[in-house]
Formats: structure tokens, C-alpha cells, sequence
């Protein structure tokens, strides 16, 4: 049994897509959901994390400013 691919690498290489994708769909989800003010801010933040998905969405993720919940 001659494989092309090795299991082992198959597997890492599955998760890692995997893990980016969920990454970046959750970031897209996150952006549209949030309440940002500037006109055209979802739309920039959504090119900037299709465009360089892990980048942009870690730069979502941590970089944005969170607001204080009034209670």
C-alpha cells in the first residue's frame, strides 16, 4: 500500500482548513451582527477578512473596540 498522501498529514491539513474556515465564517457573522456606526465599516471589515481571511479575522477578533454593556 503505497499512499500519495500520508494520514497523518491528511488529517492536520483537514483541521487546519476546517479551523479557518469556522474562523473566518464566524467573523463574517460576527461583523454583520455588530452595531459598528461609521458608514461602510461592515463593509470594509467583511473585504479585509475575505480578502486575507486568518489576518483579517484576528485582526476582527482582537482589534476591535468592545463596548460596555449598559445595565
Amino acid at each position: 500500500m503505497n499512499p500519495t498522501i500520508p494520514l497523518g498529514f491528511d488529517l492536520a491539513t483537514t483541521g487546519i482548513v476546517t479551523q479557518w474556515a469556522v474562523l473566518t465564517v464566524s467573523a463574517l457573522v460576527s461583523v454583520f451582527m455588530s452595531q459598528l456606526d461609521r458608514l461602510g465599516s461592515k463593509f470594509w471589515w467583511s473585504a479585509l477578512i475575505v480578502a486575507l481571511p486568518a489576518l483579517g479575522a484576528s485582526a476582527w477578533f482582537f482589534g476591535r473596540r468592545r463596548r460596555a454593556v449598559d445595565g
